[in-house]
């Protein structure tokens, strides 16, 4: 998976919030084989220095995000100090318009977007599964645009198929990775079926009941899944037709 100028052999990203402990985290890390985590910087907590020990021994390359943010203010700042801390140009850039669905806010995560890619930063956003929303990320300088599956934490899958299809058809030279909604090991499996680039998932694994196990799950789906569109699918027919021949039937011309 291409993320601006690295490539990534997993095309999982993980999240590093909610797990029941570190240790858990660190084998859900080692169970999805990620290469890259995801860590909210206002949602880090009150001892910090530990948690940044756990995310030292995953070897995994950081996303810092601007999780909790409200408007572009806030964004920006977060993603200087993210920069400062984790010695990073990589931001995951959330900027929330309301808190009953955690929608992304349009012209915020747009104004932030063009701000910070000023500012030397390479921007991973997210977005919702609007096409015009995701051509103006990329309008801006966004290489990567992250559109939702369905609204943060709720597990609901792919809601809306066809917008997803159509960002994927227009945009077909952009990283697309969908963040938010994934829930089952089915929703990731999808994600890899309509030819998106890649996956970020968090509530999905640290919030099952086995995450270590559900972790494993996800990777060897998502795995199956690309090598079963290698091996080559069969078309899809509106029409049925027959897997038997029919010649050689009795009373059959």
């Amino acid at each position: 998976m291409q993320i601006y100028n690295i490539k990534l052999k997993n095309n999982i990203i993980l999240g590093s919030s909610k797990y029941p402990s570190p240790n858990i985290f660190l084998k859900c890390v080692k169970n999805i084989k990620t290469e890259m985590i995801t860590v909210a910087l206002r949602k880090i907590g009150d001892k910090p220095e530990k948690f940044y020990k756990t995310l030292a021994k995953t070897n995994c390359k950081i996303l810092p995000n601007t999780a909790g943010c409200f408007n572009v203010k806030e964004a920006v700042n977060t993603a200087l100090m993210c920069r400062d801390i984790f010695e990073t140009d990589f931001i995951k850039l959330e900027v929330i318009e309301n808190e009953k669905n955690l929608a992304p806010s349009v012209k915020g995560t747009i104004k932030a977007s063009e701000t910070l890619i000023k500012l030397g930063f390479k921007v991973l956003p997210y977005a919702t599964d609007d096409l015009k929303f995701a051509k103006r990320l990329v309008e801006v300088g966004c290489k990567v645009v992250m559109p939702w599956g369905s609204p943060i934490g709720t597990g609901q899958g792919l809601v809306n198929i066809k917008k997803l299809k159509l960002i994927r058809k227009s945009l077909p030279d952009t990283t697309l990775i969908i963040d938010a909604g994934i829930g089952r090991v089915s929703h990731a499996c999808q994600v890899i079926e309509l030819g998106y680039d890649g996956i970020l998932l968090n509530s999905a694994v640290a919030l099952s009941k086995n995450p270590p196990k559900f972790a494993e799950s996800i990777y060897n789906g998502v795995n199956s899944t690309i090598e079963s569109i290698k091996a080559g699918p069969i078309s899809v027919s509106k029409k049925a037709i027959a897997s038997t021949s029919s010649k050689g039937i009795p009373f059959r011309k």
